[in-house]
């Protein structure tokens, strides 16, 4: 005979090993086995019982199955009852010997008594299979109108796994639960909720036609708010009514409010109520609190309401509980597309929770707060960021620097904003800034030609400072190998006005102290890489630190790092005298994306001044030139003066800067010089008479779209001519075209234009910044808008510069003459 379930447990406990437990477990299975064999109907409840919590332990019991449906056959209550729990312990859906105690769970829905009738019921709603569900739910319903409350509740609760189990009579019940929500018991009113939940998840098209009971529900609820209530001692939690169906009540309110304005206005008083009425000092106030404010603001609620609900979230982020201000700040993350302008009063105290002690916290404040940025408050919010960022624990930075990373890309006012918010990052927690951040940093700075000069001047000298932040070296090491010539050019100037000198040996100076001290030793030969690179591009920019750049790159040619050996040989062979020639052409500028060059047009530069030029005076690609940029800011005053003006036909050229005075060639002074009414300027082509495409123009106006080409510049080697073009819809497009007959290449290539204010210029990029020798295959595009339809001529103010030879030219030049209605 085997052993009772108490000494079974005791045994058990006592067991020093785990063999010593299997042998005690082994040895009462196995007389529990001999016990089923014999039939044994006085004790089988208690091995069905012994069973039950070797179950519990992990150990296999299928071979007590059928005995559960012996003892749910028992006509004696315990025996019952230990059958239907072995059934829903020992047996799932899935089971095959389910079916076998379909008829048995259907008589005892039809007993006499109401015990044996919640067993069946919560058998059946907890292992129910399809099969089952579908055979026994016209009981359940019967059951659903019982005269007892504890079966009308749990025939509710059975109903709920029949509708989710069975598609085909999923709206068998719906004529029950207006009974049930309006029942007085507040179990089977709890059930009766749960069931219409159910109901309206699993096919939503019935809120319309269950929005009929929402006045019982709001008077139900008013019931349990309003003191005095009847019998509310029965229910009382820590002075709050009934509050699991508080919560119930009002998650199904939120779905029968949802998108629908009439259904709102009908609850708008009572969540009134439960908002100001409920107390929030104890857990249980807190949690109806909770599912208000979810409830508020999912319906078509007013706008007094939601603020109520954004102030009660206010109140839970001021609890010392962590849990409830976790809680309020999971709320807030999903509230921000509702109202974010309520959510702003509160913006300092989800700030406040940045600095909490629990992790969990800091990280949920961290996406509220990115959730509440926006155009308004971006410099704001930044600015706490990066406070933040200072004592941030290391754990964070890295979640914390992405986050501002993404939000000044998203919101920032200006270029030059955006650029130096992000190299703040970098000097803060520049080891924690992703690769794609880093990327997308050079990528906006290649496509800000206004800003390469203020950016690499910038770099250089956060770098100079530290070499610890692993971003800041990167993307300065990569900014000084691209843009180095703006650093060494001697043209930049400080805050206090005063020029900035930096020497070519300057910077590989820096260079050589991030070869020799990487700002993380296990990632150095990546670093190394890109100085590498950086070397390599400046030989064009730096012509005089030839051979320490070679030296230079020699360290690198016996590096046990593959990537890093490759890259210093092959840059090695390119220093080369045959590559001369060429080099120039190798080592442009990485082109920058036409996806990115749209970014930059969208966004202002912003309000620096580079080189003593408006970061928004010049439109090309490439940096900028000279000192003869105040001209390009007089050409507005120049231009925009009164209709007997400059003559359309020609303007007398200026030139000045590094590459020499003088006008800008003879040509040009003929070619701009004549009287007013001079048709437009005269260009290469064939001879008067014949069928050049002068001829076209012989009467006066064109007769055609294309104009004749115009020779806008044209000295010590380089041609500018633009081909004119007149748009159907009114806009002239004109392809500059440059030309280089020397024999040496002109590098670091930039074309400048400025229009007079009634005329919009678009400047697309050149498609290269260095003019190979003996070639004209470079252009430029521009499109021009004239406000005043070519009542007032299209006159244009152009800057080029360039370096030849190692040394910087600048030019300015202006042209008119462009044909009438231009």
């Amino acid at each position: 005979m085997s052993i009772k379930l108490r000494e079974l447990i005791r045994s058990i406990r006592a067991s020093k090993t785990a063999a010593e437990e299997r042998a005690v477990v082994a040895r009462e299975c196995a007389l529990i086995r001999t016990a089923f064999k014999e039939d044994d109907n006085q004790f089988r409840h208690r091995n069905v019982a012994k069973l039950l919590f070797i179950h519990m332990m992990g150990y296999p019991t299928h071979f007590g199955q059928m005995e559960c449906l012996k003892l749910i056959a028992s006509n004696k209550f315990p025996e019952k009852r230990v059958g239907y729990l072995g059934l829903t312990q020992l047996l799932d859906e899935n089971t095959e010997v389910l079916m076998l105690v379909t008829n048995s769970v259907k008589n005892d829905m039809n007993h006499d008594n109401q015990y044996v009738n919640g067993l069946a019921l919560c058998a059946l709603g907890n292992i129910g299979s399809n099969e089952m569900c579908r055979a026994l739910a016209r009981e359940v319903e019967n059951l659903m109108s019982s005269g007892n409350p504890y079966v009308r509740k749990k025939a509710a609760l059975c109903a709920m796994r029949i509708v989710r189990k069975v598609d085909e009579i999923e709206d068998k019940f719906n004529g029950k639960i207006g009974q049930l929500l309006e029942d007085r018991n507040h179990g089977v009113l709890l059930a009766g909720c749960s069931l219409l939940t159910t109901v309206l998840e699993v096919n939503p098209s019935y809120v319309k036609e269950f929005r009929r009971y929402i006045p019982p529900l709001v008077r139900a609820l008013r019931n349990m708010v309003t003191s005095g209530y009847s019998s509310a001692a029965e229910y009382d939690v820590a002075g709050i009514t009934d509050p699991f169906l508080q919560a119930k009540i009002l998650r199904l309110l939120r779905i029968l409010g949802e998108r629908s304005v009439d259904a709102s206005d009908e609850m708008n008083d009572i969540l009134a109520q439960v908002a100001t009425n409920t107390e929030g000092t104890k857990n249980t106030g807190n949690s109806i609190l909770y599912e208000c404010v979810l409830t508020i603001m999912s319906i078509e609620a007013e706008s007094g309401l939601r603020v109520l609900g954004v102030n009660i979230l206010g109140r839970f982020l001021l609890s010392r509980d962590n849990n409830i201000r976790y809680v309020a700040l999971a709320t807030l993350q999903r509230m921000v597309n509702v109202d974010q302008q309520v959510m702003q009063r509160h913006r300092n105290t989800i700030i406040e929770c940045l600095k909490d002690a629990d992790i969990s916290i800091r990280k949920r404040a961290l996406d509220v707060t990115y959730s509440l940025v926006d155009d308004a408050n971006i410099k704001s919010m930044t600015k706490e960021l990066l406070n933040y960022l200072l004592v941030a624990e290391p754990e964070f930075k890295e979640e914390l620097c992405s986050k501002i990373c993404m939000a000044v890309e998203k919101f920032s006012p200006s270029r030059r904003w955006q650029i130096d918010t992000l190299i703040k990052v970098m000097c803060l927690g520049g080891n924690f800034v992703k690769e794609p951040q880093r990327e997308k940093f050079c990528r906006v700075v290649a496509a800000t030609p206004e800003l390469h000069s203020y950016t690499v001047i910038k770099l250089y000298f956060n770098m100079k400072e530290s070499l610890t932040q692993e971003a800041l070296v990167h993307v300065g090491v990569w900014c000084l190998g691209e843009f180095g010539d703006h650093l060494v050019s001697g043209r930049a100037v400080g805050p206090d006005d005063q020029p900035i000198h930096v020497t070519a040996g300057d910077v590989l100076d820096l260079l050589h102290d991030v070869v020799r001290k990487p700002p993380c030793a296990e990632k150095a030969p990546a670093t190394h890489c890109l100085v590498s690179a950086a070397l390599i591009k400046l030989v064009t920019r730096c012509p005089s630190e030839f051979d320490r750049i070679r030296k230079l790159l020699r360290r690198f040619d016996g590096s046990l790092h593959v990537d890093l050996q490759q890259r210093s040989c092959e840059f090695l062979e390119l220093l080369s005298s045959e590559w001369d020639a060429h080099r120039a052409g190798i080592l442009d500028r990485m082109p920058v994306n036409d996806k990115e060059i749209g970014g930059a047009e969208t966004r202002a530069v912003g309000d620096s001044t580079i080189d003593g030029v408006p970061s928004g005076a010049g439109s090309g690609p490439g940096p900028m030139i000279g000192g003869g940029a105040k001209d390009l800011l007089d050409l507005n005053d120049l231009l925009d003066g009164p209709s007997a003006g400059p003559p359309a036909g020609g303007v007398p050229p200026t030139t000045g800067g590094a590459g020499g005075g003088g006008g800008g060639g003879g040509d040009l002074l003929d070619l701009l010089g004549g009287p007013p009414s001079a048709p437009g300027p005269s260009a290469p082509g064939p001879a008067a008479g014949g069928d050049g495409l002068l001829d076209i123009f012989s009467g006066g106006a064109p007769a055609a779209a294309e104009a004749p080409p115009m020779v806008a510049y044209e000295k010590n080697g380089l041609k500018i001519t633009l081909f004119p073009r007149k748009e159907a819809d009114g806009s002239v497009v004109v392809l500059a075209r440059f030309a280089n007959s020397l024999s040496c290449p002109l590098t670091n290539f930039v074309f400048e234009a400025a229009v007079p204010k009634y005329v919009t210029l678009t400047m697309q990029p050149a498609t290269g910044q260095v003019l190979p020798p003996q070639n004209d295959m470079v252009t430029q595009t521009m499109s021009c808008v004239n406000a005043t339809g070519g009542e007032k001529g299209l006159l244009m103010k152009l800057r080029i510069g360039y370096v030849c030879n190692g040394t910087p030219v600048q030019e300015m030049a202006q042209i008119g003459g462009f044909p009438p209605g231009y």
